[in-house]
């Protein structure tokens, strides 16, 4: 049982992370797309789905060059 709350833990820690690396851009880009799309507006969710994947592009971007530094 230990084991499992070690890796639920951990999986929230993760999880939290990421979003505040993300900031508020791309997680409102991520719930405004999947809103948008799920109404049927998929050129505007295209715009929010943009942002959410810029913001990820940045985050990544940023491992990168820590990695080749």
């Amino acid at each position: 049982m230990k084991k499992v709350l070690e890796f639920l833990k951990k999986i929230i820690s993760i999880v939290k992370d990421w979003i505040v690396a993300n900031g508020v851009e791309g997680v409102l880009g991520l719930i405004a797309g999947l809103f948008l799309w799920s109404f049927g507006y998929k050129i505007y969710a295209g715009f929010a789905f943009g942002v959410f994947a810029t913001r990820n592009w940045d985050i990544v971007k940023a491992w990168l060059y820590k990695l080749i530094k």
